[in-house]
Protein backbone atom coordinates (compact mmCIF):
# COMPACT_ATOMS: atom_id res chain seq x y z
CA UNK A 1 0.00 0.00 0.00
CA UNK A 2 3.02 2.51 1.17
CA UNK A 3 4.85 2.04 -2.47
CA UNK A 4 1.23 2.44 -4.19
CA UNK A 5 0.61 5.88 -2.15
CA UNK A 6 4.79 6.80 -3.37
CA UNK A 7 4.62 5.98 -6.85
CA UNK A 8 1.06 7.57 -7.30
CA UNK A 9 2.38 10.70 -5.71
CA UNK A 10 5.94 10.88 -8.23
CA UNK A 11 3.14 10.02 -10.93
CA UNK A 12 0.99 13.01 -10.46
CA UNK A 13 3.41 15.56 -9.70
CA UNK A 14 2.21 15.88 -6.20
CA UNK A 15 5.21 14.77 -4.35
CA UNK A 16 7.07 17.79 -5.87
CA UNK A 17 4.70 20.91 -5.23
CA UNK A 18 5.92 22.98 -2.45
CA UNK A 19 2.21 22.92 -0.73
CA UNK A 20 2.10 18.92 -0.35
CA UNK A 21 4.60 18.60 2.18
CA UNK A 22 3.16 19.71 5.58
CA UNK A 23 6.56 20.52 6.34
CA UNK A 24 6.94 23.42 4.22
CA UNK A 25 4.04 25.04 5.96
CA UNK A 26 5.66 24.39 9.56
CA UNK A 27 8.66 25.81 8.24
CA UNK A 28 7.08 28.58 6.72
CA UNK A 29 5.15 29.29 10.19
CA UNK A 30 8.66 29.91 11.90
CA UNK A 31 9.26 33.29 10.49
CA UNK A 32 9.66 35.88 13.10
CA UNK A 33 7.44 38.45 12.85
CA UNK A 34 8.71 41.53 13.25
CA UNK A 35 7.17 44.74 14.10
CA UNK A 36 9.44 48.01 12.06
CA UNK A 37 8.22 50.70 14.19
CA UNK A 38 8.78 48.99 17.95
CA UNK A 39 12.42 47.57 16.47
CA UNK A 40 13.30 51.09 15.42
CA UNK A 41 12.61 52.53 18.80
CA UNK A 42 14.28 49.49 20.49
CA UNK A 43 17.27 50.44 18.62
CA UNK A 44 17.10 53.89 19.05
CA UNK A 45 16.58 53.43 22.98
CA UNK A 46 19.77 50.76 22.83
CA UNK A 47 21.92 53.23 21.45
CA UNK A 48 20.90 56.28 23.69
CA UNK A 49 21.21 54.17 26.81
CA UNK A 50 24.64 52.99 25.58
CA UNK A 51 25.82 56.48 24.88
CA UNK A 52 24.32 57.78 28.65
CA UNK A 53 26.07 55.26 30.44
CA UNK A 54 22.78 53.79 31.84
CA UNK A 55 23.93 50.17 30.46
CA UNK A 56 25.75 48.24 33.40
CA UNK A 57 25.18 44.63 32.24
CA UNK A 58 24.44 43.71 28.79
CA UNK A 59 20.76 42.00 29.91
CA UNK A 60 20.13 45.13 30.99
CA UNK A 61 19.18 45.29 27.18
CA UNK A 62 18.66 41.96 26.37
CA UNK A 63 14.95 41.78 27.37
CA UNK A 64 13.85 44.98 25.11
CA UNK A 65 12.00 43.24 22.11
CA UNK A 66 13.69 40.05 22.14
CA UNK A 67 11.83 38.54 18.48
CA UNK A 68 12.99 42.05 16.96
CA UNK A 69 16.39 41.89 18.27
CA UNK A 70 16.90 38.72 17.52
CA UNK A 71 15.79 38.64 13.79
CA UNK A 72 18.21 41.90 13.24
CA UNK A 73 21.28 40.34 14.80
CA UNK A 74 20.53 37.23 13.03
CA UNK A 75 21.16 34.60 15.60
CA UNK A 76 18.86 31.70 17.53
CA UNK A 77 17.08 32.42 20.55
CA UNK A 78 19.18 30.41 22.79
CA UNK A 79 22.36 31.89 21.40
CA UNK A 80 20.76 35.87 21.70
CA UNK A 81 19.64 34.70 25.83
CA UNK A 82 23.30 32.68 26.33
CA UNK A 83 25.18 35.61 25.14
CA UNK A 84 23.01 38.41 26.87
CA UNK A 85 22.86 36.63 30.49
CA UNK A 86 27.03 35.71 29.69
CA UNK A 87 28.71 38.05 27.44
CA UNK A 88 31.88 36.86 27.81
CA UNK A 89 30.19 34.70 24.88
CA UNK A 90 29.64 37.66 22.38
CA UNK A 91 32.32 37.24 19.22
CA UNK A 92 33.38 40.21 17.70
CA UNK A 93 30.97 39.66 15.22
CA UNK A 94 28.21 40.32 17.02
CA UNK A 95 29.75 43.11 18.67
CA UNK A 96 29.95 44.77 15.03
CA UNK A 97 26.78 43.92 14.07
CA UNK A 98 24.88 45.11 17.62
CA UNK A 99 26.92 48.31 16.95
CA UNK A 100 26.04 48.26 13.02
CA UNK A 101 22.42 47.98 13.94
CA UNK A 102 22.31 50.62 16.78
CA UNK A 103 24.63 52.92 15.56
CA UNK A 104 26.79 53.21 18.89
CA UNK A 105 30.10 52.73 18.81
CA UNK A 106 31.27 49.78 19.24
CA UNK A 107 33.68 50.49 21.83
CA UNK A 108 30.97 51.62 24.49
CA UNK A 109 29.58 48.32 24.03
CA UNK A 110 33.07 46.60 24.44
CA UNK A 111 33.37 48.15 27.82
CA UNK A 112 30.08 47.12 29.13
CA UNK A 113 30.74 43.40 28.13
CA UNK A 114 34.65 43.06 28.85
CA UNK A 115 33.68 44.93 32.10
CA UNK A 116 30.89 42.00 32.67
CA UNK A 117 33.16 39.65 31.57
CA UNK A 118 35.81 40.52 33.84
CA UNK A 119 33.27 40.06 36.66
CA UNK A 120 32.55 36.32 35.46
CA UNK A 121 35.69 35.09 34.54
CA UNK A 122 37.22 32.42 36.80
CA UNK A 123 40.57 32.20 37.35
CA UNK A 124 42.12 29.58 35.36
CA UNK A 125 44.40 27.00 37.12
CA UNK A 126 47.67 25.62 35.57
CA UNK A 127 50.06 25.38 38.06
CA UNK A 128 49.77 21.06 37.31
CA UNK A 129 50.92 22.09 33.84
CA UNK A 130 53.79 23.91 34.72
CA UNK A 131 55.10 21.40 37.91
CA UNK A 132 57.64 19.50 35.88
CA UNK A 133 59.28 22.70 34.63
CA UNK A 134 59.34 24.14 38.23
CA UNK A 135 61.01 20.67 39.26
CA UNK A 136 63.58 20.76 36.38
CA UNK A 137 64.30 24.64 37.41
CA UNK A 138 65.11 23.90 40.63
CA UNK A 139 67.50 20.47 40.31
CA UNK A 140 69.31 22.90 37.15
Amino acid sequence: MFLYLITMLLCTGNAYRSDFWPINSIIMAKKPRVNPAKLKSTLISIQSRFETGKVNKMSDIGDMYMTGMIAALGIGNNGYVTKFSAPENFTINDLLKLSDITNTDVELIWQVVKKQAIKNYTKRDISHLLHEENEANEKG
